[in-house]
């Protein structure tokens, strides 16, 4: 009997123990999560609510919006094989120990530890119209340029700030995945003749699989849900809308339109399910590669 009081009171300490953080996922994820869905079925200015059924979604597909936005998204998606591919190379040149790589092995990393908010408004000032670089190229006869007044240059600066930003995070990353593989298999590989285009497509790129992928999931993540903070500090999401994400319009329709944070309630309803099905087949690949 007293064996028994005893692991009951050990589960009802168990219990208790978890119960503050249950409360904290509760008010702080699952009452927000709750609220949003209820919202995004109604017509909401933050203060007074009308149910309008599935009026914001039927609108949000009928009028060309989403697929505006995840367009923008998307082009962050193709432009993710240059990010994985230059990692790759500067990781490998970091442990090759090429010429210079102490120096740039103290400062890769500088990058990343800088806000998004502060690299794009750094980057806006280089290229705006009247900035260092238009002046420089008005000065060699090119003529000034509005480079973040046109779509496709206004991407350009977008994915340079996301390669610039990633780099430090991606070469740590596949730097970690390379102290696993033992110097001994290189050593074996250099004696059989292999050359270092042989090693890095036979050792390291097979070898680094693991941490690719973790690299890939995380930006893949990120390019829906953390490009709100860069594309406002760098284009505003314009010109026009040309540049604006998915996570942005729900702050503009949030917060910058009158009465409209029912259809942005509805927008993150449907990025949340966007995130949870990239996850989902993520997670699937992911099982595929541990077995």
């Amino acid at each position: 009997m007293k064996i028994l009081n005893l692991a009951k009171k050990e589960s009802l300490l168990g219990y208790a123990s978890i119960i503050p953080a249950f409360l904290f996922i509760a008010v702080f994820f699952g009452i927000p999560i709750v609220s949003t869905i209820y919202h995004s079925f109604t017509k909401w200015d933050g203060l007074n609510t009308e149910w309008v059924g599935i009026g914001n979604y039927v609108k949000i597909f009928t009028n060309g919006e989403l697929w505006s936005l995840l367009k923008t998204n998307f082009v962050f998606l193709l432009s993710m094989p240059g990010i994985v591919l230059l990692c790759l190379v500067v990781t490998v040149l970091l442990y090759e120990e090429v010429t210079g790589w102490k120096f740039f092995r103290s400062v890769y990393y500088i990058p990343t530890i800088l806000s998004a908010v502060v690299v794009g408004f750094l980057m806006k000032t280089l290229f705006a119209e009247h900035g260092a670089l238009s002046i420089l190229a008005d000065r060699v006869g090119l003529g000034s340029h509005d480079w973040l007044g046109h779509t496709t240059s206004a991407f350009m600066i977008l994915i340079f700030c996301y390669y610039w930003q990633s780099l430090g995070q991606g070469v740590l990353i596949l730097l970690a995945g390379m102290a696993a593989i033992s110097n001994e298999m290189f050593e074996a590989a250099k004696i059989d003749g292999a050359n270092w285009g042989h090693r890095l497509l036979r050792i390291v790129i097979p070898s680094l699989v693991p941490s690719l992928f973790y690299f890939t999931f995380i930006n893949i993540t990120w390019i829906f849900v953390g490009l709100f903070p860069l594309t406002y500090s760098v284009t505003g999401g314009g010109p026009g809308y040309s540049t604006t994400p998915i996570d942005f319009m729900i702050y503009l329709k949030g917060f910058q339109s009158d009465g409209a944070m029912g259809y942005a309630s509805a927008l993150s309803v449907l990025l949340f399910l966007i995130v949870l099905v990239f996850t989902w087949v993520q997670f699937r690949v992911s099982e595929r590669f541990s077995d």
